[in-house]
């Protein structure tokens, strides 16, 4: 289907070289480093959402295209092949949020639509895995997960410099946490591809609207709201964690994570209205959200404001204010 024409769009060899330069290191360089900078894997859709939109389905598919290319030329070279067909299962995200631009999708259904195009890839990555090397990937995971926090817990026993308390809290906690993340691990994982949908739509979203607001029909992130029918999941899955009989209280808890993951993100639109009300500096506000990302304290809170903002609208409240102070 070809692009519709957005004015701004970008034309011209030098933003194709610069797209398929940016997709290259973001596919290549965390296979090579991945301890260090495998994060970087999960920014691919970026700029294929990016390229698509901004340059059109014909320049920008080129542009993708030689991205790859490039990529898989470096992975022959330097033996991570397999660990760049990983990345490669992130590239249909960002072909899914350019066709929601393009057909004029919301930015809801866009990103639910994302979230199940990206389970859809990990899942078939990881079957494939389990099939080539005979191994149950999520029993995989749990066993160095629970290694990871014994080896941990050896660490702080062998250290010298704490006190008898201090290292009896420590072990508690560590016990407490290899019982509990078997538990709520299927939530996490969940919660995983959610924070990495929803991240990569607004920073796509952003970046395409500094360039040319005209690009996307999306409104701004500070003005993005889930549909409030939603709030029943929440409520389903209190319910169920506090009145079903455990095991299957469990159900409930995964339903409240998963939950709480999509109202953080919610409530990090609040606060960006909030600060863009009251003009906060742009180094003030990289500060702040540094400071609610850090502190675990600072994203309960959110997920708790974009729940109350089903019932409190606190962005219509903003408005309201400024009408007052309008027409005071």
């Amino acid at each position: 289907m070809a692009a519709p024409y957005f004015p701004g769009r970008q034309k011209g060899s030098e933003a194709q070289f610069a797209g398929f330069v940016i997709l290259a290191a973001l596919l290549l360089l965390p296979t090579l480093l991945p301890e260090k900078i495998g994060w970087l894997t999960s920014l691919v859709p970026l700029p294929i959402f990016y390229c698509l939109v901004s340059l059109g389905n014909k320049k920008g598919s080129v542009s993708i295209r030689n991205g790859i290319l490039l990529a898989a030329a470096g992975a022959l070279l330097f033996g991570s092949l397999p660990m760049l067909i990983f990345s490669l299962t992130m590239v249909p995200l960002g072909i899914t949020f350019a066709l929601g631009v393009f057909k004029r999708k919301s930015q809801t259904a866009t990103g639910l639509i994302g979230f199940l195009i990206l389970a859809l890839s990990w899942f078939l990555y990881w079957s494939a895995i389990a099939m080539l090397y005979q191994t149950n990937p999520y029993t995989t995971l749990l066993g160095e997960l629970d290694k990871g926090l014994h080896s941990g817990l050896m660490l702080y026993e062998e250290s010298a410099g704490l006190a008898p308390e201090t290292l009896e809290s420590i072990s508690r906690a560590v016990e407490l946490l290899r019982v509990f993340i078997p538990k709520v691990l299927p939530a996490l994982l969940v919660s995983a591809l959610l924070s990495t949908v929803l991240l990569n739509l607004a920073l796509g979203n952003w970046l395409l609207k500094k360039k040319n607001r005209e690009l996307t029909p999306w409104p701004d992130y500070s003005a993005w709201k889930l549909p409030e029918p939603f709030v029943w999941l929440v409520v389903l899955s209190g319910a169920m964690f506090l009145l079903l009989p455990q095991p299957l209280n469990i159900l409930g808890l995964n339903g409240l994570i998963i939950c709480s993951t999509v109202y953080f993100f919610q409530g990090l639109a609040i606060a960006a209205s909030l600060l863009n009300r009251w003009s906060v500096p742009r180094l003030i506000r990289v500060l702040i959200y540094a400071l609610i990302f850090i502190q675990t304290y600072g994203i309960i809170l959110l997920s708790f404001l974009g729940l109350l903002d089903v019932w409190a609208d606190f962005r219509k409240l903003n408005h309201a204010a400024d009408n007052r102070n309008h027409s005071a």
